[in-house]
């Protein structure tokens, strides 16, 4: 029976679950504490909520560039690419200030897996995943038959599952309405999608890509995006478009 260990961290007003298949229990602790510690500092680095983040300094022009950190420039980078990648639906100046919110946290779990959860695949694991609310990036040891089961809740009944799938090495990213819009500037005036879900390889794309389906809405969504996606729209029908597979 393959042995699961599982760690529930609170960071950034959210939780997040770390997983482990075959793991030594060590390693997996010495892991979960780290990343915990990581995302304590993205926090600290990035809250738009905090008066001594570097986003709020950065906001109110106070942010040297000598104070810049390399995970601050790295974030920097991305929101700007996202935005360019996305026509501008990924905007990081929707607020009317710089706020990488939309993108930090797919880059923070994204980061901390390879930074910290990699490594016990080479070490032994099994499989090894970290989801942050539902977005998710996970991965299996070379040449491991071990699948995640990875289900999509229905944005009227969170009882309910509306797809599921079969995943080793992909992130996944849910974006919708329901939960948290608050963080999305609609740019489609007919509001055609309520529900968005990308897999891909990385989450900081997954991410981008699902709140940027939203703002821009299905016709434009599909136009812009070849890769795997979920959609749901206004009359609550189910949308799947392809893409590449995602193992």
């Amino acid at each position: 029976m393959p042995q699961q260990q599982t760690k529930l961290i609170q960071a950034m007003g959210m939780p997040f679950t770390v997983i482990a298949i075959d793991a030594d229990t060590a390693a997996f602790q010495l892991a979960t504490q780290q990343i915990e510690a990581f995302l304590q500092q993205v926090d600290r680095d990035f809250s738009p909520f905090k008066s001594d983040s570097l986003v709020s300094r950065f906001q109110r022009d106070e942010l040297l560039l000598t104070d810049w950190t390399p995970e601050f420039q790295t974030v920097y980078g991305l929101a700007a690419r996202a935005q360019t990648a996305t026509g501008g639906a990924f905007n990081p100046y929707f607020r009317g200030v710089w706020d990488p919110t939309g993108v930090t946290k797919g880059w923070s779990i994204q980061e901390a897996y390879n930074r910290y959860l990699t490594p016990l695949l080479q070490r032994g694991a099994t499989a090894v995943a970290l989801n942050g609310a539902g977005d998710m990036q996970m991965g299996v040891a070379a040449g491991s038959d071990w699948h995640w089961g990875v289900g999509i809740e229905d944005p009227q009944s969170s009882q309910r599952l509306l797809y599921r799938y079969e995943l080793q090495n992909a992130a996944v990213a849910t974006s919708g309405f329901s939960k948290r819009g608050d963080h999305i500037k609609i740019t489609d005036a007919t509001h055609s999608l309520v529900q968005a879900t990308i897999l891909a390889s990385t989450l900081i794309e997954a991410d981008v890509w699902a709140t940027a389906a939203l703002a821009m809405g299905r016709v434009a969504f599909t136009r812009a995006y070849h890769g795997q996606a979920l959609l749901v729209d206004a009359q609550q029908r189910l949308i799947t478009l392809g893409g590449e597979a995602v193992a």
